[in-house]
């Protein structure tokens, strides 16, 4: 799908959400979603450059925050976040292995998650005029 096409899409799908959000009057549903959809894009983000560990900090920080705004429980669940945080650290992979296979078996699909690259770094090769 070409640049073009692909922001077309998204301004429409913007244009859509909007449209019903102020019919139905669903301003105050706005925070949750873009604290979740942030998530759910530095999530995609990190862990397309392998960073699995970031990629699940960032979804678990972006979902936590907006499930708590919806509750209105966001000082003390800052704190149960924090502490889910701290608990994850060094865990992530296992975690996010477990958090799809429970994915998949609630919505019955049959996808595994990709493995994250062998590698983060960058190999910068330089051409010598000979070559």
């Amino acid at each position: 799908m070409s640049f073009q096409n692909e922001q077309t899409r998204w301004i429409g799908l913007i244009l859509i959400t909007l449209g019903i959000v102020t019919i139905f009057k669903l301003w105050w549903l706005v925070p949750a979603a873009l604290l979740a959809g942030g998530g759910i894009v530095i999530y995609r983000r990190q862990r397309s450059l392998g960073r699995t560990d970031e990629a699940l900090q960032a979804l678990l920080w972006g979902i936590g925050l907006a499930l708590l705004s919806l509750f209105h429980l966001v000082w003390p669940g800052i704190l149960i976040l924090g502490g889910a945080s701290l608990l994850l650290r060094g865990r992530e992979a296992q975690v996010e292995q477990r958090m799809w296979t429970l994915i998949g078996q609630v919505l019955n699909w049959n996808r595994r998650p990709t493995p994250p690259p062998s590698s983060s770094k960058v190999q910068i090769v330089e051409k010598q005029d000979g070559e």
